[in-house]
């Protein structure tokens, strides 16, 4: 008796059963975006934590934002500190900066992805459960960093 048949037809009743399921709970994301996504517009802040080439960054980051019906995302991120230096897009080292971004939010993953105007770099992260977004920002090249930011609504 082959098993290879019986193997066949249990990989297709779990791969069925789970495409009927709520991704997000198969995910773990625990994915709980509101009804009207144009609600999560608003102004978020965040400590601003990460690395870029001169060294550790820390400071504060403002992120404002509009999120129309379909998750589509228009805003602004500013970031600031007293104790490090970062760049501009032009290059120049500054202590803080405000970029214009644009980016999407998925409905039901509640994926996060941010690109900034001039920059190299995106944001990708998550709005979680308990109203924070969460984002990792990486750029290569001249200007290389990476930093994390949980951002709360003000």
């Amino acid at each position: 008796m082959s098993l290879r048949p019986i193997t066949l037809s249990l990989i297709a009743v779990i791969t069925l059963s789970a495409c009927g399921q709520d991704q997000n709970k198969l995910s773990g994301s625990g994915c709980e975006l509101p009804k009207d996504l144009q609600s999560l517009s608003g102004t978020y802040t965040a400590d601003n934590i990460g690395i870029n080439k001169l060294g550790k960054h820390i400071g504060t980051t403002t992120l404002t934002i509009t999120v129309d019906s379909d998750g589509v995302i228009e805003g602004s991120r500013s970031w600031s500190s007293a104790s490090h230096q970062g760049h501009t897009k032009e290059g120049v080292t500054t202590s803080g900066d405000t970029e214009t971004v644009i980016g999407v939010i998925h409905p039901q993953t509640c994926e996060i992805g941010l690109a900034e105007f001039g920059e190299t770099g995106s944001y990708r992260g998550r709005y979680m459960t308990n109203g924070t977004i969460d984002l990792l920002l990486i750029e290569s090249g001249d200007a290389p960093l990476a930093i994390r930011n949980t951002y709360r609504r003000q």
